[in-house]
C-alpha cells in the first residue's frame, strides 16, 4: 500500500538525467525513525509521490548504486583562508557523513485507495524535484507494479541496462529472481530473459 507509514528512505538532491536521480539517505538527525541499511540496499524498490494535473502520481524506481561521503576527507588539503575566516568560504560545508544512492526510474502509476492503478513502465513526462522524498515500496506494490494481463511485465529492462552500467546485470538478475518468486507461473519465461541477460553480458565482455 502507498501510505504515510511506508519508510522514508531519503530525498532527492540532484539528478544525472530525466530518469537518474541521486538521493540523500535520511539519518537520525533528519528523521526520528531513520531508515536502516536494508531499506536502502542495492536493488531496493522505492517510490516518490508527485501531484500531476491535480492527481497523485507515483514514480517507481530502484536503487542501483551507493556513494559514501565523508566530509573529513575534504579538510586535509590546502586552506583557502585563515582559520578565523574559513566560514566565509565554506558557509554550507557538510558536517555529517552521508550515504547517497543512485535511483533509476522504472515507471509510474496512479493511486486509488492506496493501491497502484494505471501502471506504466514508460518514462514519465514530468521530472522529480530537489527535496522530493523517496519511500520504500511494499512487497505488494512491487508485485502489482509488474503485473500485466495476468502475467508479468518488464518494459524497463533496456533502460536499466543503459543507466546502471556495470551494475546492470546484477540489478536485473536480482529483480528477475524476485519476480520468479512472486510470479511462479511465469518462471519459465523469466528464466529465458535471465539467460539472455547473461549471454548479452558475456558478449559485451568479448567485444571489449
Amino acid at each position: 500500500m502507498v501510505n504515510k507509514s511506508n519508510v522514508e528512505v531519503g530525498q532527492v538532491i540532484r539528478s544525472n538525467s530525466h530518469i537518474d536521480y541521486v538521493c540523500e539517505v535520511y539519518t537520525d538527525v533528519d528523521r526520528k525513525n531513520s531508515p536502516g541499511p536494508k531499506d536502502y540496499e542495492f536493488g531496493q524498490f522505492v517510490y516518490a509521490t508527485k501531484r500531476v494535473a491535480g492527481e497523485a502520481r507515483v514514480f517507481v524506481g530502484v536503487i542501483y548504486d551507493t556513494i559514501l561521503v565523508d566530509p573529513e576527507q575534504g579538510r586535509s588539503g590546502p586552506s583557502l583562508a585563515q582559520p578565523d575566516k574559513q566560514e566565509v568560504f565554506n558557509p554550507s560545508y557538510v558536517e555529517e557523513k552521508q550515504v547517497l544512492t543512485g535511483i533509476v526510474l522504472l515507471g509510474h502509476a496512479g493511486v486509488k485507495d492506496g493501491d497502484l492503478v494505471d501502471i506504466s513502465h514508460t518514462i514519465p513526462k514530468q521530472s522529480l524535484e530537489v527535496d522530493d522524498v523517496f519511500k520504500k515500496l511494499s512487497k505488494k506494490d512491487f508485485k502489482g507494479f509488474h503485473r500485466f494481463n495476468g502475467g508479468v511485465q518488464l518494459q524497463y529492462y533496456q533502460r536499466v541496462l543503459d543507466v546502471a552500467g556495470g551494475f546492470a546485470e546484477d540489478i536485473l538478475s536480482q529483480i528477475l529472481d524476485r519476480l520468479k518468486r512472486s510470479f511462479g507461473d511465469e518462471r519459465e519465461a523469466l528464466d529465458v530473459i535471465q539467460r539472455n541477460l547473461e549471454w548479452e553480458t558475456k558478449m559485451r565482455g568479448v567485444e571489449r
